[in-house]
C-alpha cells in the first residue's frame, strides 16, 4: 500500500494525465511537466495567424501570445499588452473554437481540428 502511493507520488512528479477532446475524438494523453506546446490558428475576424505558447508543469502556465498588432487589439481593444497579461496565468484547462482551423502541438501528439472545438483537460493538478 504504501508502495503504491510512492510510485502514484512519483508519478505525479513527472507526468501529467490529460484528456484531449475533439467534436469527434477523445484520448488520454501523458505529458511531462517540462514539456511544452502551443496552438496556432487564424483568427476569423482578422484573418490574420495567432500563436499562443505555453508550458506543462502542475498546470499550463508561461503563456505567450503572438501575432500581429491588429489582431491584438482585436482581443484586448487595445487597452492593455497581451503577453504581460496571459504570462501570469495558469489554468488546467484548454478550449479553443475554429471555423478555420486549429492546430495544437502539446508534448509528443499534434492534433489539427477544422471546423469545430479542441479542449485538453489534465486530470490532476499535483
Amino acid at each position: 500500500m504504501i508502495v503504491s502511493f510512492m510510485v502514484v507520488c512519483l508519478l505525479g512528479i513527472f507526468f501529467k494525465p490529460a484528456v484531449i477532446r475533439t467534436d469527434h475524438n477523445t484520448r488520454l494523453a501523458a505529458f511531462f511537466r517540462w514539456q511544452s506546446g502551443q496552438i496556432r490558428f487564424v483568427n476569423s475576424v482578422t484573418e490574420r495567424p495567432v500563436t499562443i505558447r505555453f508550458n506543462i508543469g502542475r498546470r499550463f502556465h508561461g503563456f505567450s501570445f503572438f501575432t500581429d498588432e491588429t489582431t491584438e487589439a482585436y482581443y484586448t481593444h487595445g487597452l492593455y499588452d497581451m503577453n504581460e497579461t496571459v504570462v501570469e496565468e495558469s489554468t488546467d484547462h484548454l478550449s479553443f473554437c475554429s471555423v478555420k482551423g486549429i492546430s495544437l502541438e502539446i508534448g509528443f501528439y499534434t492534433i489539427e481540428v477544422k471546423d469545430g472545438c479542441l479542449e485538453v483537460a489534465l486530470l490532476w493538478t499535483l
